[in-house]
C-alpha cells in the first residue's frame, strides 16, 4: 500500500511539475501578446490625447465666440432700445408744438375761407 501511495505522490508531483511549466509557458506568450498591444496602444492612445486636447480647444473658441456673439447681441439690444427711447423723446417734444402750428395754420385757413366767402360777389 506504501507504494501505491507513493507512486500516487509520484504522479502528482509531475503532473504539477507539467502544469507549472505549461502555466510558465501560456503566461511568458501572454505578457508577449500584452507588450505587444502595448506598444500598437500607444500611438492609438497618443493620437486619443490629441485629437481630445484638439476638442477642447475648439470648444473653448466656440464657447468663446458664443460669449462674443452674446456680447453683440446684448449691445445691439441696447442700441434699439436707447433709439426707442430717443424716438419716444423726440415725438413728446416735437408733437405738442407741431398740433398747435396744425391748429393756428387750419383756424389761419379757415379765417381766410370765411373772408373770401364774405366778400365774395353773391349771385
Amino acid at each position: 500500500m506504501e507504494t501505491v501511495l507513493q507512486f500516487v505522490e509520484l504522479i502528482a508531483l509531475i503532473s504539477l511539475t507539467a502544469l507549472s511549466i505549461y502555466l510558465i509557458v501560456i503566461l511568458s506568450s501572454l505578457r508577449r501578446d500584452v507588450s505587444e498591444f502595448i506598444q500598437r496602444a500607444k500611438p492609438v492612445l497618443e493620437n486619443l490625447a490629441f485629437i481630445s486636447e484638439k476638442l477642447k480647444s475648439t470648444a473653448q473658441k466656440i464657447d468663446d465666440h458664443v460669449d462674443i456673439v452674446k456680447g453683440s447681441l446684448n449691445s445691439l439690444k441696447n442700441v434699439a432700445d436707447n433709439v426707442l427711447l430717443l424716438e419716444e423723446r423726440v415725438q413728446q417734444q416735437l408733437e405738442e408744438p407741431i398740433m398747435q402750428v396744425a391748429s393756428v395754420l387750419g383756424a389761419i385757413v379757415s379765417s381766410i375761407g370765411g373772408l373770401f366767402e364774405r366778400f365774395r360777389p353773391r349771385s
